[in-house]
């Protein structure tokens, strides 16, 4: 980009960097919301463009009569401009050198499996409107974010009485106190470091205890059979992503883990149920998926509920956030 840039650069203050992935996505929504019909959005979008010098001189009505010519490194320089850097190339770099972070959510979640409901959103904004709406404590997950209550920190070992809490606050995204966010990284840093102890693999996945005895008594067998039936699997929405195009298949069952393992079977093993994720299983490779539970629903307290069904509207909540549909995904066209 041109050194006129540096004098449009816009500062973000504390806020923390967004990841290069959501500012490509930042980017796309920014082109959607430009070719919009709703008069509202397309005006925002261009108002925004016009932060660039090929398009400053042009008026708002000229800019948008001109659209179709808007390609997508225009939108990824103003979101540049927006995170702070005078050009993509500058942000792309510094998101590429940045270090990882220093606590690992992924491995700290892995601890309680689906025991928790938490919220999740793609953006930090969404994340951050819940957040303020609902409380609780928001977190980065990889390219994602949720927000959780205490009683998960609590599960985890976390002292939430911790004063350093109420001092950073509960957005770790963009922290009240820099000393006191710095502490609860060290402790929950500590807290996702893997364990001198390796937890026994024979155990219900997903699950947060132990239920295999060391020894194979049969009183000790009967007693895992019982805490099974009593305990049943998780049920909830799941994905399958293929990271090396993005496309992913969204799903819900009754048992999210059983369900997952079903279809990694199936890939596995040359099943074409869902052909198109065979064909890429087949392309680009067994590492190249993930499979994840997305959300978990809690079984209800009160009898008569309908679980399929109520596990049908999380499904829609995540089929709508997603849109795993054509090229984004596996899923079949969504209803009309």
């Amino acid at each position: 980009m041109r050194a006129g840039y540096e004098g449009l650069v816009l500062r973000t203050g504390t806020a923390q960097p967004l990841p290069l992935h959501e500012c490509k996505v930042r980017a796309s929504l920014l082109l959607k919301e430009l070719g919009s019909p709703d008069a509202s959005l397309a005006s925002r979008a261009a108002e925004r463009l016009r932060a660039l010098p090929v398009f400053a001189r042009l008026s708002l009505a000229e800019l948008l009569a001109r659209r179709d010519s808007v390609q997508r490194k225009h939108a990824l320089a103003v979101i540049a401009l927006e995170q702070g850097f005078a050009s993509w190339s500058e942000l792309k770099a510094a998101r590429e050198a940045s270090p990882p972070p220093a606590v690992d959510f992924e491995a700290l979640l892995s601890r309680v499996g689906g025991l928790f409901l938490n919220r999740w959103f793609t953006t930090y904004e969404d994340a951050l409107a819940s957040l303020r709406s609902q409380g609780g404590y928001l977190f980065p997950f990889r390219q994602q974010f949720f927000v959780c209550e205490a009683s998960l920190l609590t599960a985890l070992g976390v002292d939430v009485s911790d004063a350093d809490w109420a001092l950073a606050g509960p957005d770790w995204m963009e922290p009240l106190d820099a000393a006191a966010h710095a502490r609860l990284e060290q402790k929950l840093a500590r807290l996702a470091a893997p364990r001198s102890s390796p937890l026994p693999t024979r155990k219900a996945a997903m699950s947060t205890e132990d239920v295999s005895p060391p020894t194979g008594s049969r009183a000790q067998r009967a007693e895992v059979r019982r805490a099974y039936k009593e305990k049943p699997p998780p049920m909830g929405v799941f994905a399958v992503r293929n990271k090396a195009n993005g496309k992913v298949l969204v799903g819900a069952s009754l048992n999210v883990q059983g369900a997952l393992n079903r279809i990694q079977f199936e890939l596995s093993t040359g099943m074409d149920r869902i052909p198109g994720l065979l064909a890429d299983w087949k392309l680009h490779g067994p590492a190249n998926f993930t499979f994840e539970v997305l959300d978990v629903l809690e079984p209800p307290e009160e009898p008569g509920v309908d679980l399929k069904e109520e596990l049908k509207v999380l499904e829609a909540l995540w089929l709508d956030r997603l849109k795993p549909y054509g090229d984004a995904g596996y899923n079949g066209p969504p209803p009309t």
